[in-house]
């Protein structure tokens, strides 16, 4: 309708001026209405053709923001996705590949950026087997409808969706702040990008009271509510009998424990040097059982046993086996802390507390895979305190007699054992010896520097243009 009323406008004129009696002064210039016409009709398409500019949501743009300085590291190997959708007019297009970038960008986040088939297939090569390398990583299954149905939805922020995803380690976004293409060499820049990555394999219990125990560090150290509450040295396990990395949970402690000593250090140690002294047992205070690691189990005389037999290269398995008793001269020390895993291996105290003035590689990695401790009375006044219901009075008559005692905690503790090569101190980055070789072992899915070096030219290029 808008189109056809300057045309019966122009209609109406003439036949006003065909059929009216009255002579009219002046002619009507017929150009001057047919120009006023058309630029009605001109306008009239304009009006029609005009189509509303499309505009993104909240999160949409919140979400933008994140990808410009990758914010939680979890771009990786969805980058040039990114820099696709960066380039793109804002629209529905535009909207729905944000979208599956925003769970390819969480799933990165969740899982971590590590080629972990990759790892797998490493670790089961002779060379890692022989070490007993062991490497436990703690996945997030995503239900990717549900994730995007939170994205779409005001009542939900970006920050608020991520933050269920995020490491809550301490070091997470300490360890982000020094990604500086600027500062880093290439080599120094992948390597910390792969610490980051490691954070995220992290089993997270949400709790900002845990024990971390790093390995190329050799250190423990405890966090209560997020902060560092103690920290002190660990003797960790040698390059060919490897500390696995896991997480558990502090379950209980031993006092006065005995040491349940492994059928491979029983064969390395004990028997041949039981063999050359006859009274070598008697000693270091050890017994033997049969079949079973129980003081109730049937007793067995070191002489009535041919040894030499269980010495052969080829024997995997001694049915005799071999316990100290609790003493000051346990190899155990005088309290060992238990957590579940599937390697057999605990925190404890020791005799051999001369290492800890070294911090030589030869000196510190020399365990069979069990971590001791430079302070593990500290420790256990700590957690008698703040999750047993016991008072330390109590624990520490225990500790100063002979008397083996268990110690449950009613509030678990969670324990991470760790592979973390890069570190802030003082506000400083450092890099620590990759001594188990994890740094050449695990692979990550995008090349780290190569794509910071793209990123940072995509925001330079957006600065000059804005």
């Amino acid at each position: 309708m808008q189109i056809l009323k300057p045309i019966f406008l122009v209609l109406i004129i003439t036949l006003f001026i065909g059929c009216s009696n009255t002579q009219v002064n002046k002619t009507v210039d017929m150009d001057s209405v047919k120009t006023t016409a058309k630029k009605d009709i001109d306008i009239s398409v304009k009006v029609i053709d005009k189509k509303p500019e499309y505009k993104l949501s909240k999160n949409e743009k919140d979400f933008l923001e994140v990808l410009k300085t990758d914010k939680y590291a979890s771009l990786c190997s969805s980058q040039e996705k990114y820099f696709q959708i960066e380039k793109m007019q804002n629209s529905k297009e535009k909207s729905e590949k944000l979208k599956e970038l925003f769970y390819d960008y969480t799933n990165n986040l969740a899982n971590s950026c590590i080629d972990q088939d990759s790892l797998k297939r490493s670790l089961k090569e002779k060379k890692y087997k022989k070490r007993k390398q062991y490497y436990e990583v703690y996945n997030v299954k995503l239900d990717k409808s549900s994730l995007l149905e939170k994205y779409e939805s005001n009542d939900n922020t970006i920050e608020m969706i991520l933050s269920k995803y995020t490491p809550t380690h301490p070091d997470f976004f300490k360890l982000i702040k020094k990604l500086d293409i600027e500062k880093l060499s290439k080599q120094d820049y992948n390597k910390l990008r792969l610490n980051i990555e490691r954070l995220k394999l992290l089993k997270d219990y949400k709790e900002d009271n845990f024990v971390q125990l790093n390995i190329p560090s050799y250190n423990f150290t405890l966090f209560e509510n997020g902060e560092v509450e103690r920290k002190f040295g660990t003797i960790v396990g040698e390059k060919d009998s490897q500390t696995p990395i896991l997480s558990s949970k502090l379950s209980y402690f031993i006092i006065n424990p005995a040491w349940n000593i492994p059928d491979s250090i029983a064969k390395e140690t004990i028997i041949p040097r039981a063999l050359k002294d006859r009274n070598y047992l008697k000693k270091k205070n050890i017994v033997i059982r049969a079949k079973y690691y129980d003081l109730d189990a049937k007793k067995v005389r070191f002489k009535d046993v041919n040894w030499k037999k269980y010495l052969k290269k080829h024997v995997k398995y001694i049915p005799y086996k071999f316990i100290q008793l609790p003493s000051r001269t346990n190899g155990m020390g005088r309290v060992k802390f238990m957590f579940p895993n599937d390697y057999a291996v605990y925190m404890h105290d020791t005799i051999g507390t001369w290492r800890f003035k070294s911090n030589k590689e030869k000196i510190r990695f020399v365990s069979h895979g069990c971590v001791r401790l430079e302070h593990p009375i500290s420790f256990m006044k700590h957690i008698t305190k703040k999750y047993t219901p016991k008072t330390y009075k109590s624990i520490r008559q225990t500790y100063l007699s002979s008397e083996m005692r268990t110690v449950g905690l009613n509030k678990k503790l969670p324990v991470h054992i760790t592979y973390l090569t890069s570190y802030v101190k003082d506000g400083k980055l450092g890099f620590y010896k990759d001594v188990y070789e994890y740094d050449k072992i695990q692979k990550l899915n995008f090349i780290p520097y190569e794509s910071a070096q793209a990123l940072a030219l995509l925001n330079k290029k957006n600065t000059i243009n804005n």
